[in-house]
């Protein structure tokens, strides 16, 4: 009978070396109670010497363990406390997504983190809900303002759809224009109606946007060719003057042909920045030497 006592007292030992010797705090303090519950029922009243050795050896590891547990205590509270205040941070996130993201991953790092002493644990974990339900409140008003929001900028948009379907009927090339611009303007303004609509809205403003860039283009490309024409004819009208300058007759047939080319002139129009002014000063100068010529003839 002592035999085996004697055994199954060196396996507590063993047991007891090996749970000191574990990182594992939560199995330790698991097992150690039951631990203490098979020693006392080895040990009887009277105590070897061998008995009381062997017994400094197990209370020895079992000090051990509790040491370490309520090291391990201390850290997990040190842990939880640096999470609720980076949980705090977290909170006055503008950032709906991002503070989502970053309290899912508070929450990951809090179940790793272990338990400490039950009453602290408690207290840490009531500070640290509380601070997950603030959030999700905040989440929950922020989306819910943001749902309004989003209504709110979907009639707007519909309102400049409407608008700019109705600037690409103006017939003045400068109105459209001037009216795209302000459209444009306020559409770039103007915030997300919410990716459900987005698409839809922005296919059926760039369609009509595509229509006022195609009607700007044909107007300018007809005016490029309409310029090069009043350029050709301008061009032809001061050589006809440069004809009468050389002749210089004075005749009441050429007289009248400088002044109905003066009135051709006119009624050509522009034709355009690059070239109306060059042409005006050369047909000028040729009108202004014919009749400075007739005066001095006539006198």
């Amino acid at each position: 009978m002592e035999e085996r006592q004697t055994i199954t007292k060196e396996a507590l030992v063993e047991k007891a070396k090996q749970l000191a010797e574990s990182d594992n705090t939560t199995t330790a303090l698991k097992q150690i109670k039951e631990l203490k519950k098979q020693w006392r029922r080895l040990s009887g009243e009277e105590e070897s010497l061998y008995d009381m050795e062997m017994n400094d050896k197990f209370y020895g590891y079992i000090d051990a363990i509790n040491s370490k547990v309520t090291a391990a205590y201390s850290s997990v509270e040190d842990k939880k406390k640096a999470l609720i205040e980076e949980a705090k941070k977290a909170l006055e996130q503008t950032n709906m997504k991002k503070a989502g993201t970053l309290f899912n991953d508070l929450m990951e790092e809090w179940k790793a983190a272990g338990r400490a002493e039950k009453e602290t644990d408690d207290a840490l974990w009531e500070e640290f809900s509380a601070i997950r339900n603030e959030f999700h409140d905040k989440r929950k008003a922020y989306y819910e303002n943001l749902t309004e929001q989003f209504n709110k900028n979907k009639e707007a948009k519909e309102s400049l759809i409407a608008r700019i379907k109705e600037a690409n009927m103006i017939e003045n090339i400068k109105e459209k224009t001037a009216a795209f611009n302000t459209i444009m303007d306020e559409w770039k303004k103007t915030g997300s109606a919410g990716r459900d609509n987005d698409d839809n809205l922005w296919k059926e403003f760039s369609a009509e946007r595509k229509a006022f860039y195609a009607a700007r283009n044909a107007y300018y490309d007809n005016l490029k060719e309409t310029f090069a024409e009043r350029t050709e004819a301008k061009k032809q009208i001061i050589a006809d003057a440069k004809l009468n300058l050389a002749r210089s007759e004075f005749t009441d047939e050429e007289v009248n042909s400088m002044k109905a080319l003066r009135n051709k002139w006119k009624e050509i129009g522009n034709a355009g920045k690059e070239n109306e002014e060059t042409l005006w000063q050369e047909f000028n100068d040729v009108m202004k030497r014919y009749f400075d010529n007739m005066k001095f003839y006539k006198q």
